[in-house]
């Protein structure tokens, strides 16, 4: 065991940084269950004498550090030892341009800063909130206090090291965001014209329908009317024939009974 807590030392000094223990376990040549109780006793180890330096885990990670206590001593000489240099300079795109979109660092930092942003939020330096169909990215307060910065002139000095802030890039980033926006706003332009002009055309032929079919129900109720006039004057002629035949029958009989006598 005393063997296996020196070599799990060894490489969480030489990382540098965290390490998931699935990586030191391959490193140690050792089962995972055996190297958990190794490095528990190795941060006990660390607590009980009371070392500048601590041994901590993170879920599945582990690391070996500077206690917060001495963290401002050290950062005088490297600010930077948790992070890689390649997380570093995406770290610096960020704070240069901060709050800026998630999409806009992938496209100056290509699709690698996806890694470096997930540290970076995990890591507390960044803040990430849900903006469109992206993120926005933010600094927090951690930041400034770990890297003890100010104001802009002070991440623009303290990083300058560590990347050569493409500004050109970030402003092509800008406009063609803009441009997007600038072309999605015209298209939801034209789409709201579009639907005033068709609503009156709508309304044009919703009212011809009604008229149409106005008429042709006034048509129909005439033609109705009409033909229930045609046929009561019908009845109305035909009852008067019946009594005209009935009362020239009446005179006829009349007539000839009258010779009879």
């Amino acid at each position: 065991m005393k063997e296996l807590k020196k070599q799990a030392e060894a490489v969480l000094f030489a990382s540098g940084n965290k390490i998931e223990i699935g990586e030191i376990a391959r490193l140690c040549k050792i089962d995972i269950k055996s190297l958990n109780k190794a490095l528990s006793e190795l941060k006990k180890d660390y607590d009980e004498k009371g070392s500048s330096l601590r041994v901590s885990g993170e879920g599945t990670f582990w690391k070996l550090t500077v206690r917060e206590e001495y963290m401002g001593l050290v950062q005088q000489i490297n600010p930077h030892t948790e992070l890689s240099k390649t997380t570093i300079e995406t770290l610096a795109v960020i704070a240069w341009k901060a709050p800026i979109l998630q999409s806009d660092v992938i496209k100056t930092r290509t699709s690698k800063a996806y890694d470096h942003i997930k540290e970076l939020v995990d890591s507390g330096f960044l803040i990430k909130q849900r903006h469109g169909r992206s993120y926005m990215l933010k600094l927090s307060q951690k930041f400034f206090e770990y890297f003890d910065l100010k104001d802009k002139k002070d991440i623009k000095e303290r990083f300058k090291e560590f990347v050569d802030i493409d500004e050109e890039g970030l402003r092509k980033a800008e406009e063609e965001k803009l441009r997007k926006e600038d072309k999605e706003a015209e298209k939801a332009k034209e789409k709201s014209e579009k639907d005033t002009e068709k609503k009156p055309q709508e309304n044009t032929e919703e009212t011809k329908e009604q008229t149409e079919e106005l008429i042709k129900k006034n048509t129909e109720e005439a033609e109705k009317e009409d033909k229930e006039a045609d046929k009561t004057e019908k009845e109305q002629k035909s009852e008067v024939e019946e009594e005209t035949t009935e009362e020239t029958q009446s005179k006829e009989n009349k007539s000839v009974s009258e010779k009879s006598e």
